[in-house]
C-alpha cells in the first residue's frame, strides 16, 4: 500500500542538528583534497565528493567558505582527489587537521601541473576546476578529471562520526 506522506508532517526548515544526524547515518569515502596555490602545498580530508558525469569526466567536491582551502583552490583552480586506503586513516586524520607541514611525513608526488599526490591511496584524480558555485555556508566546485588512477585497495569510509573499514561481502545462499 502507497500512503501519500505529501501533506504529512512536513516543516519548511529542518533543525541542523537533526539535519547532521540524518547525515551522519550515510557511509561516505574519505578523501584528501590537494591542490598547489602560490607554490605552497594543501591538502583537507572531506568526504563531500561525487561523481558529475562520465562525459565529460567530472567531479564535484564542497568546501567551507571559512576553511584555508577555500581560497587556495580558487586560486588554484586546480585540485587532487585521493581516495585514502583503508589503512590510511591516520592520514585522513592529519590533514583534518590544521597542521602547518601537512605534507611532511606522508608519501606524495607531483604530477605535471604540480598537483601534490598522495601516494597509497585507492585512487587519485586530477582535476582544473569547470565553475563554482556558492550554496549556504559552502561552495562546489566542479572539476573536469584530466588524469587519474585506481588501485586495488579498500577505500577508508567514514560513518557516524568514525573512520571505519569495509565488511568483507557475504556470499549469496
Amino acid at each position: 500500500m502507497v500512503q501519500d506522506i505529501s501533506s504529512a508532517n512536513t516543516i519548511s526548515e529542518i533543525d541542523p542538528d537533526c539535519f547532521r544526524t540524518i547525515l551522519r547515518s550515510a557511509a561516505a569515502s574519505v578523501v584528501v583534497i590537494t591542490t598547489c596555490a602560490d607554490g605552497e602545498l594543501h591538502g583537507m580530508t572531506a568526504t563531500a565528493f561525487s561523481s558529475v558525469s562520465a562525459d565529460p569526466p567530472s567531479v564535484l567536491i564542497v568546501v567551507n567558505r571559512t576553511t584555508r582551502s577555500h581560497s587556495r583552490l580558487l586560486r588554484s583552480g586546480r585540485f587532487a582527489i585521493n581516495v585514502l586506503a583503508e589503512d590510511q586513516e591516520w592520514i585522513g586524520q592529519r590533514f583534518a587537521g590544521k597542521i602547518e607541514d601537512q605534507f611532511s611525513g606522508v608519501g606524495h608526488i607531483a604530477t605535471a601541473e604540480g598537483l601534490p599526490v598522495l601516494t597509497g591511496c585507492a585512487a587519485h584524480m586530477e582535476c582544473r576546476t569547470q565553475e563554482t558555485v556558492d550554496v549556504g555556508t559552502h561552495t562546489i566546485f566542479v572539476g573536469r578529471v584530466v588524469a587519474g588512477k585506481a588501485e586495488p585497495a579498500a577505500p577508508l569510509l567514514y560513518h557516524d562520526g568514525r573512520f571505519k573499514a569495509l565488511a568483507p561481502s557475504r556470499e549469496a545462499s
